[in-house]
């Protein structure tokens, strides 16, 4: 499967604010965003469609996915994965019909250690903590590199700040409907 790399599209979406966006973000209060952010990312994705995911049952589950996947890897404790979980969690709720949302917990608190990280690496292909894997397999067929493994079609590492959240909120929910929810 292709690796798609939206990081410039992204940043030219950030600073030109191309109007052609969804919008998904207009409605939302940023009070409550920040109030979230300053929450361990457990307690930012109570009562949302973000499901702890296992590492045991990662590949059965993404592999067994009749719609998209998203899997957000974070650190419980740690203002990336905070901020990050947030969108995470606006996203999941508007798309919960569409598209399976997970997490997984790489570290409690800071970053993960190198070998940790190396783990991950080796494991998923996650460069980078936080960070978000998006696996587009909603015809329900996948076509595995192994047994073990697939590649996720997008993989995304950088955390909105607040002050341009809504913009980020709006490239990312642009992006799910024009390349995931094809």
């Amino acid at each position: 499967m292709p690796y798609l790399s939206g990081s410039g599209a992204l940043l030219l979406v950030t600073l030109l604010g191309i109007p052609a966006l969804t919008n998904a973000a207009e409605n939302i209060d940023m009070s409550k965003v920040r109030a979230l952010a300053a929450l361990p990312v457990k307690e930012i994705f109570r009562d949302s469609p973000v499901r702890e995911l296992p590492r045991a049952s990662y590949w059965k589950t993404i592999r067994e996915s009749p719609i998209p996947v998203v899997v957000m890897f974070y650190s419980n404790v740690d203002p990336e994965s905070q901020r990050l979980a947030t969108l995470v969690r606006y996203i999941s709720i508007k798309y919960k019909d569409k598209i399976s949302t997970y997490r997984v917990i790489v570290a409690a608190n800071g970053k993960p250690t190198k070998v940790i990280a190396a783990d991950y690496e080796k494991s998923y292909s996650l460069d980078k903590t936080p960070g978000i894997l998006f696996y587009d397999n909603d015809s329900g067929k996948m076509v595995l590199e192994d047994e073990q493994y697939i590649a996720a079609n997008f993989k995304e590492f950088r955390t909105p700040s607040l002050l341009f959240w809504k913009v980020y909120c709006d490239a990312a929910c642009s992006y799910i409907d024009k390349n995931i929810l094809d």
